[in-house]
């Protein structure tokens, strides 16, 4: 009876789709996260003290070396080619502003091309479900930075779950 509860358990993993609405504004030095989750149609909020705690870890992050910073990005771009399996909605305004013309127009041009290349891998595995809306506006007289991101997003967590046993087979 146990065997039969594991194996249905495991089938609605496979099975069952899981969504998740994400929102992050960061305007200077303030993050603020919002997330929900869902199964099937029903979204639940995820507690603003659980979001608190994990905006200030992102904060606390220390990539001080090059070693690091590439390692923690590359963690971050596996997770989110598994977790990314549909792509609903993608909603992305940053605004730059460094104070210096010249500085913020290289930090707008720098940032088309970090979010070009994830784009085109998205829309080539036919992953969006919809035209995406970016939208990259440079502030010349001021220097701050303010992202605005709202993502919808759709996965199952089974195939998470076969995705990281066959790298950690390979």
């Amino acid at each position: 009876m146990l065997l039969l509860g594991l194996f249905l358990f495991f089938v609605s993993l496979l099975c069952i789709r899981f969504s998740v609405e994400f929102r992050l504004i960061v305007a200077g030095l303030d993050i603020k996260p919002r997330m929900r989750f869902g199964i099937g149609r029903y979204l639940l909020a995820m507690p603003q003290g659980l979001l608190t705690k994990t905006s200030q870890m992102i904060r606390g992050r220390n990539f001080g070396t090059l070693e690091g910073a590439l390692r923690g990005s590359k963690t971050a771009l596996r997770l989110l080619d598994n977790v990314l399996q549909k792509v609903d909605l993608l909603h992305l305004e940053i605004l730059i502003g460094t104070g210096d013309p010249f500085w913020t127009a290289l930090g707008v041009g720098g940032t088309w091309a970090i979010i070009s290349p994830l784009l085109t891998g998205l829309s080539a595995d036919n992953r969006l479900h919809t035209h995406p809306e970016i939208r990259i506006h440079p502030d010349y007289g001021n220097a701050n930075v303010h992202v605005d991101l709202h993502c919808i997003f759709r996965f199952r967590l089974g195939q998470i779950i076969i995705n990281e046993v066959k790298r950690v087979m390979v």
